[in-house]
């Protein structure tokens, strides 16, 4: 096993497509892989939900797959909002005439897919509907440096302290974070930012409380996007702690990234709290 969280367990495996993709996520036989897939925790009848010791419950292959579904659109989403803030960042280097005094790290998130695994047709059968899987999993980009936790999903600033590795990494997220929140309009940002030194895996994507996002975005004349309130579906999941969104510009604290005359961004510096 390569590892078990809160509600999923990760595996190693191996990849191989019938026909190779142009992308790194199957492009060679037997590509090394994490392949995840949810679990629920079974406790013994009238015991604490808070003990260690329980029984890992398999999902019927109905519940799975909306919950891979999700999981696969977050990842989805948080790529794009990854690649805006450094399409942001570059814009910001490229028009001004200070070079900034800091490297500015290149990270991307795991190319990843879902797995579905079917019965096959008995001879002779000659039915051509569509069945429901009899299993299903995301297969992600396996990452192989040391696994990092850089920006807690409640929180909007480095977890990591100055000594420790990967702490200008979390810095620059950090910014990245607040790149977004100042693009969207204060509607969304990438939190939960976890992974290795350039592939970034697991992540979530905190939205506004009174916002209700879909598949859309919008352009409008001051170069900003916004995201379109549409639906009633919160399309990212449990892990979308909605308060985090409202309460950024209180708790988030600005770094060296932020303040930075070439992003123009707005300073914020977190409130302390007093006895």
């Amino acid at each position: 096993m390569l590892g078990i969280g809160g509600f999923k367990m990760a595996h190693y495996g191996f990849l191989t497509l019938l026909s190779a993709p142009e992308t790194p996520l199957g492009s060679c036989p037997r590509q090394k892989v994490a392949i995840k897939r949810p679990f629920y925790k079974k406790y013994p009848p009238g015991s604490s939900t808070n003990l260690i010791n329980f029984l890992i419950g398999r999902y019927t292959i109905g519940d799975k797959l909306p919950k891979l579904f999700r999981e696969a659109n977050v990842l989805y989403w948080a790529r794009s909002l990854l690649t805006f803030a450094y399409e942001y960042i570059d814009h910001c280097v490229a028009n001004s005439s200070d070079t900034p005094p800091f490297h500015i790290p290149r990270l991307h998130f795991v190319k990843a897919g879902l797995a579905l695994s079917h019965n096959h047709t008995q001879p002779g059968h000659k039915s051509k509907s569509l069945t429901m899987p009899r299993a299903g999993y995301l297969v992600k980009e396996l990452i192989t440096d040391d696994f990092i936790k850089y920006i807690h999903n409640m929180d909007c600033n480095p977890m990591l302290d100055p000594y420790e590795v990967g702490y200008e990494i979390a810095k620059f997220l950090a910014c990245t974070q607040h790149i977004q929140f100042a693009k969207t309009g204060g509607l969304a940002f990438i939190s939960d930012y976890q992974g290795g030194l350039e592939i970034l895996s697991d992540p979530q994507v905190l939205t506004h409380p009174y916002v209700i996002l879909k598949k859309n975005i919008t352009h409008n004349s001051t170069g900003d996007y916004s995201l379109v309130n549409k639906g009633k579906d919160d399309i990212f999941g449990d892990g979308n702690i909605k308060c985090a969104v409202s309460t950024f510009e209180k708790e988030h604290n600005c770094n060296k990234f932020c303040k930075w005359s070439g992003f123009k961004l707005k300073i914020y510096e977190a409130e302390m709290e007093t006895d």
